[in-house]
């Protein structure tokens, strides 16, 4: 136990630390990418559709697609359906650092 947790902080804090970076490199909006975690980690693991998850974000189109698109490409989530019915669903890794994030 005492090694899974060293590795999920060490995750934890790796992770920050490219967050921090990506922070300085693009102001961040009212909404954040962490809050989107947030959102889909409180939908108990289901799907949620983009058009929800934007209402709940506060975050303005072109804000909302970059978070997106940069929790796509970190594989903290996944999306799935026909454009402009996708949904986004947390990855395993993506509810880790939600769970991480939220407990620091």
């Amino acid at each position: 136990m005492g090694q899974s947790g060293t590795n999920s902080f060490t995750t934890y804090l790796r992770e920050m630390q490219r967050w921090e970076k990506q922070k300085q490199a693009t102001p961040v909006a009212p909404g954040t990418a962490f809050s989107i975690l947030a959102l889909l980690a409180g939908n108990a693991g289901l799907p949620m559709s983009l058009s929800d998850l934007q209402a709940a974000s506060g975050m303005d189109f072109t804000d909302f697609a970059e978070a997106i698109k940069r929790l796509q490409e970190l594989r903290y989530i996944t999306l799935s359906g026909a454009p402009g019915s996708e949904s986004a669903q947390l990855t395993e890794f993506g509810a880790e650092v939600a769970a991480l994030a939220r407990t620091a």
